[in-house]
């Protein structure tokens, strides 16, 4: 019987299911029709049998067995499908507990990741395990030091009585994401009567995506807003990202482009994120920035007009596919997981006239009332419509679509996506809906215009006064 006594022996182990079958890892088992997931096929090939136990799952070496899936993305890219769930937080354990000596660290300090391609028509037996890698937690000092911070505002959480108020928003590369059968699996916290959700750490989805990339596809190292690791030891990466922006705040975009010599013969819409660069101190652009890959920190520019209510414009979250939205639910769905792992820094501009001056920055995370409220009816309701037959009607020069409209109290939207609008077959702005479209009001004259089952693609979308009352506190 093969040993795993040591880190490398381990990782020779787990080289073996490259380009092997999920069935096949898990000698012939089905877990398409279990409760079992991939990860336990991934445990199987090692001999090692699902338990709950505080040691990692090759306990001589070490090392703690974990697979997650990988997706292509439309643009050709590899991405991480969804974050990684470590062990469970141990309320009334972890307050006993230093960073040092913790659970969480014996447990986790050395993982042996196995990727696996999801694909939404695929059966779980039929996944194949890309690639393997060993992740070794201390040996990156700017994630590490970020990491135990995280730890340690979880750990105060607990603390402090609130383990009930826990949020994945609250940390930035370590979040503590729920963790049961439903929102009704919570446990005792020890300084609370407060009963509490249950909770695992786990690493942020765009964590995971970054580990990927240097890792498996050993792209180089993506610029860093933060160059010296010991500053994080004295201010967390939000307030060395937030510090970056206070001393611009009140100069015009004019000046902002003259000092970070920013092309004035740029189209109007890309200067302010030439500005938000040159003021992060980076030469390529900042969505590729490490800490706002790991961190899933989403950056918007925002300009409001001098004296307006509302933004100038709605604000774009993330796009879908109707083949793959009709397969999640609620609890599952990509809508929901993007709202909870993302961080957005608000970068606001005020336009009077010709000029727009910077007004500041904010770290905003949607709250948990709104996204399990007013946005979870929008999208229930909204799938639902798409699984059953979407309303379009023809208007002349416009098509309104049965879909909850914009507006203060849905907050949430589905609204065009693509550059320009087509319902045709063959044209590179459509996405394929499930069931057929009820259309109305279609001149005889234009019928063929129109496919039975073809529409602009589609994104979520914030509504504009909502998120002006989000950042109204800057103007």
């Amino acid at each position: 019987m093969e040993e795993f006594k040591t880190k490398a022996q381990v990782h020779n182990h787990a080289l073996k299911i490259v380009g092997k079958k999920v069935i096949e890892v898990n000698n012939g088992q089905s877990i398409a029709k279990t409760k079992s997931g991939v990860g336990d096929a991934f445990e199987n090939w090692f001999g090692k049998k699902k338990d709950s136990d505080s040691q990692p799952d090759m306990q001589e070496a070490g090392v703690e067995l974990k697979a997650t899936p990988i997706k292509r993305n439309k643009n050709g890219s590899i991405s991480a499908k969804e974050r990684l769930v470590l062990n469970i937080i141990n309320y009334e354990e972890v307050v006993k507990e230093s960073f040092e000596n913790s659970h969480f660290l014996h447990k986790n300090s050395a993982i042996e990741l196995a990727f696996y391609e999801w694909v939404a028509e695929l059966s779980k037996d039929d996944y194949i395990f890309t690639d393997v890698a060993l992740f070794e937690m201390a040996k990156n000092k700017a994630d590490f030091e970020i990491i135990k911070r995280d730890w340690h505002i979880i750990d105060q959480y607990i603390k402090d009585g609130k383990a009930h108020e826990l949020s994945e928003r609250l940390t930035t590369y370590l979040s503590p994401c729920t963790k049961g059968a439903s929102a009704k699996s919570v446990r005792k916290q020890p300084f609370s009567d407060i009963m509490a959700k249950q909770r695992a750490y786990s690493f942020k989805n765009g964590f995971m995506t970054y580990l990927y990339n240097t890792y498996i596809l050993g792209k180089a190292q993506t610029e860093a807003i933060v160059t010296n690791p010991i500053e994080l030891q004295e201010k967390s990466l939000e307030e060395i990202i937030f510090n970056k922006f206070q001393q611009y705040i009140g100069k015009t975009q004019e000046e902002l482009m003259d000092l970070f010599g920013v092309n004035k013969q740029k189209a109007p819409k890309a200067r302010n994120p030439e500005i938000v660069k040159g003021i992060l101190g980076l030469k390529g652009n900042y969505e590729q920035a490490q800490e706002i890959q790991k961190a899933n920190i989403s950056v918007k520019t925002i300009v409001v007009n001098k004296g307006a209510k509302t933004n100038k414009e709605e604000f774009k979250l993330c796009e879908y596919k109707f083949k793959d939205v009709i397969r999640e639910t609620w609890e599952d769905s990509e809508l929901r997981e993007h709202l909870q792992d993302t961080k957005f820094l608000l970068v606001v501009f005020e336009r009077d006239g010709d000029i727009q001056t910077f007004k500041g920055v904010k770290f905003w995370e949607m709250p948990e009332e709104d996204i399990e409220g007013a946005v979870r009816r929008v999208w229930e309701d909204t799938v639902e419509k798409i699984k059953t037959g979407v309303e379009i009607t023809y208007t002349g020069n416009k098509h309104l679509t049965n879909f909850i409209n914009s507006s203060v109290e849905d907050i949430l939207f589905s609204k065009l996506s693509a550059s320009q609008t087509s319902y045709q077959k063959d044209s590179p702005h459509v996405d394929e809906l499930p069931a057929d479209i009820y259309w109305r009001n279609i001149p005889v004259a234009k019928e063929n215009d129109y496919s039975d089952r073809y529409m602009t693609k589609q994104a979520w979308w914030l509504n504009k006064k909502y998120m002006f009352e989000v950042i109204s506190d800057l103007l």
